[in-house]
């Protein structure tokens, strides 16, 4: 009997990582301090290995924090040569593009569902059919009462 190999789950490879020390911060969210810093580093044009070592992080995690929290705020409203800004920040063009559409999808997502306030959750739903539930338990009650009287 011949047994696939799967590759291992995210979980599974989020704790390999940050049980090296060189990767310890893997997955953990960012502090103000570490994004102060990551832009004092792009400017001192030091590596991005160098750079994830210093924060304990993966290298496509320091590039992709550097596309969504310096590259794209500064390219969001402007068209930009994609190109360019590559060889500025000495990213991959397509790891560039992609996480650029990535950060709009995200974008015109959110927008949507904040153009949808106005249909309910489940949850409200459920509050609505409860009350229902009291106010025809309230009448029937009434009702109840109505024909004892009679």
């Amino acid at each position: 009997m011949a047994y696939s190999l799967s590759p291992p789950s995210f979980g599974k490879s989020m704790l390999d990582l940050r049980s090296k020390d060189e990767t310890l911060n893997v997955g953990t969210r960012w502090t103000i301090e570490e994004d102060n810093r990551l832009v004092q580093e792009i400017k001192e044009n030091k590596t991005y290995e160098e750079i994830a070592l210093e924060h304990k992080r993966t290298v496509h995690g320091i590039h992709c924090r550097v596309i969504s929290h310096i590259i794209y705020p500064k390219i969001k409203d402007a068209d930009s040569d994609m190109g360019l800004i590559s060889l500025e920040y000495k990213i991959d063009y397509s790891l560039l593009l992609r996480q650029i559409n990535k950060i709009k999808m995200k974008g015109t997502v959110n927008k949507k569902s904040k153009d949808n306030d106005d249909i309910p959750t489940n949850k409200q739903i459920l509050e609505y059919l409860k009350q229902l539930e009291n106010k025809i338990d309230e009448i029937n009650s009434k009702l109840d009462n109505l024909e004892y009287l009679r």
